[in-house]
């Protein structure tokens, strides 16, 4: 009867834990603002990155004035603005902005089907203009359009399901692991089996990571080609992010296996 118990105990924790991993990632690193934006935030650093908001400030800030010479005066301004620490702050905003567009339900009138996010406060530092001087907002570049398919608040709903679904399987997990190993009468093999279930689990996050990846570039196709680029860059720094995390789940499910392995041989020769 421990046997089964224990057997039954371990599948229940191991499938517990291939849905806690990956909801788990989803939860801290893309549903949570602060996680999403620590996410993506390393993008900043991205060449193209820098290029395409340098070319949208200039682009912006030579459409407020009649200087047919704007673009060539703002556009040196405006790259050397991505290479400071202020450009850095300022794209942690606008990712921010991105994350609001996803997971909040829209203002009631709002255009929920292109996701716009306001530039004002990167032109302004750009050219260096405060006070009476500086351009007055909101400035907007379109990232999606409309032809896109997605939708402001769209992941509003799924959002909470996703958090309910992280803490209630984790909750799962932890307490079946524990009873398992309890009534178990071998400790190193349930302690192996669910070794084996951490790997599982890492390689259910890595396969999420790529599925909602793909997903959401098929999401931003119908955008304009530059615009359409960022955003692939920034899905690209999120499921490299999972990969990361994916692998070192798995390598801590090998450690366990092999622990439990080397537990079980262990007491098999007392």
């Amino acid at each position: 009867m421990r046997s089964f118990l224990s057997a039954l105990l371990t599948l229940v924790a191991i499938a517990a834990t291939v849905l806690a991993v990956p909801s788990f990632w989803l939860d801290q690193r893309i549903v949570d603002q602060a996680g999403f934006v620590s996410t993506v935030a390393p993008m900043a650093e991205n060449q193209e990155v820098k290029e395409y908001l340098a070319d949208e400030i200039a682009a912006q800030a030579t459409a407020r004035t009649d200087l047919p010479i704007a673009g060539v005066l703002v556009r040196p301004l405006a790259g050397r603005y991505t290479e400071s620490e202020q450009f850095r702050q300022d794209f942690a905003d606008v990712v921010g902005q991105q994350h609001a567009f996803l997971f909040e339900e829209p203002a009631p009138g709002s255009d929920t089907s292109v996701m716009q996010l306001d530039i004002t406060a990167m032109i302004n530092r750009a050219l260096n203009l405060s006070g009476g001087n500086a351009i007055q907002g909101p400035v907007v570049v379109e990232l999606t359009n409309g032809a896109s398919g997605l939708e402001a608040g769209r992941y509003a709903e799924v959002g909470g399901q996703i958090t309910l679904l992280a803490w209630g399987s984790a909750a799962v997990a932890v307490i079946a692991a524990v009873l398992a190993l309890l009534v178990a009468r071998r400790r190193g093999t349930v302690f192996a089996w669910l070794g084996l279930g951490v790997v599982a689990a890492g390689v259910s996050t890595w396969a999420t990571g790529l599925f909602f990846a793909d997903r959401a570039k098929q999401e931003v196709a119908g955008a304009e080609s530059s615009g359409r680029r960022v955003a692939e860059l920034i899905i690209d720094g999120a499921y490299d992010d999972v990969t990361r995390l994916a692998l070192i789940v798995g390598g801590v499910g090998v450690a366990m296996f092999a622990v439990g392995v080397l537990g079980r041989l262990i007491s098999g020769r007392r």
